[in-house]
């Protein structure tokens, strides 16, 4: 790389070299041709003037331009990767959330599923239950039905043997003796117990 004092250095040498003769050239003006481009020494001296302008222009112009676009360039490249990144691992995180949440409604499902499974053989069981205790109870019922009625037919004979003997001794008109008052009770006993 050059460096931008040497054209400068340059410069001020043929800036040096050419002011006697700009110097002389002004004094004869008169013979100076008025115009943009005159072919003699001026314009050498504008050469050297615009190439130190450039010069000039170049190290505190152009260079700090270009290495300010380059950091910038770099900067945004910078920027565009970590959005990239953040993009990448947004798109991630909403992946693995998707994920957890059909998870989570397979899980809930399961639940539900076993809940009412539960529910299902909790209601058969107390179905069970509930039919084993009626039928507990009902037979219950018959077996204090069948000794309420067993009992209710002993007390009716005995009701119709003493009923029987009252009508046999006003009908007779006396008293009986033990062994006819024996003989019409168990009559009126198997009366009775035939009947039922």
């Amino acid at each position: 790389m050059r460096r931008w004092w040497l054209p400068a250095a340059l410069g001020l040498l043929l800036l040096a070299w050419g002011l006697p003769e700009v110097l002389a050239a002004t004094e004869g003006a008169a013979e100076h041709k008025p115009g943009i481009i005159n072919l003699d020494r001026t314009l050498l001296l504008q050469l050297v003037n615009f190439l130190i302008l450039v010069a000039v222009l170049y190290k505190f112009l152009f260079k700090p331009l270009t290495t300010f676009m380059a950091q910038r360039a770099e900067g945004i490249r910078h920027s565009l990767s970590e959005a990239e990144e953040a993009r990448k691992a947004a798109a991630q995180t909403m992946e693995e959330y998707s994920a957890k949440l059909v998870a989570a409604q397979k899980e809930s499902e399961a639940v539900r599923a076993r809940m009412e499974q539960e529910v299902g053989a909790e209601r058969q069981r107390l179905m069970k239950e509930s039919r084993e205790e009626a039928a507990r109870l009902l037979e219950s019922a018959r077996v204090q039905i069948a000794q309420e009625v067993k009992k209710a037919k002993a007390a009716l004979r005995e009701e119709a043997a003493s009923l029987s003997l009252a009508a046999a001794e006003k009908l007779l008109g006396r008293a009986l003796t033990e062994a006819d008052h024996r003989r019409l009770v168990e009559q009126a006993i198997r009366d009775v117990g035939g009947a039922s």
